[in-house]
């Protein structure tokens, strides 16, 4: 593309970068910070909650007993099926089998947008 007699340059994405407010900036960089240890659910509250998650259809984050000293990342996704004492979670990376004795914490996954505070 020219305009005039000089060649045009596009930049592509290069020229959107700088509109980036500092609060989304900040939101990514703590989305990328390791996992804390939650506090231990009952598996009767563990229950409770994966029953709403099932009526919902929502999206859930599961933290597993793990002999680590830092946790695993949590288990992000949609409940596929429940089969006896396991639960079948779909993930962006595949399924996950997951049994419900090594479930730590779980919660109902919401997304945080970075212009609500």
């Amino acid at each position: 593309m020219t305009f005039s007699n000089r060649p045009y340059n596009d930049r592509g994405l290069k020229k959107w970068r700088g509109f980036f407010l500092s609060e989304h900036s900040q939101q990514i960089a703590d989305d990328k910070k390791a996992p804390e240890w939650q506090t231990a659910m009952d598996q009767e509250v563990v229950y409770h909650i994966l029953h709403g998650i099932l009526q919902h259809r929502s999206m859930l984050a599961i933290q597993l007993y793990s002999s680590n000293v830092s946790p695993d990342p949590y288990i992000v996704g949609r409940i596929a099926a429940v089969e006896g004492d396991l639960l079948y979670v779909r993930t962006d990376d595949g399924q996950q089998v997951v049994e419900l004795e090594a479930i730590r914490y779980v919660e109902e996954h919401t997304f945080h947008k970075w212009y609500e505070d």
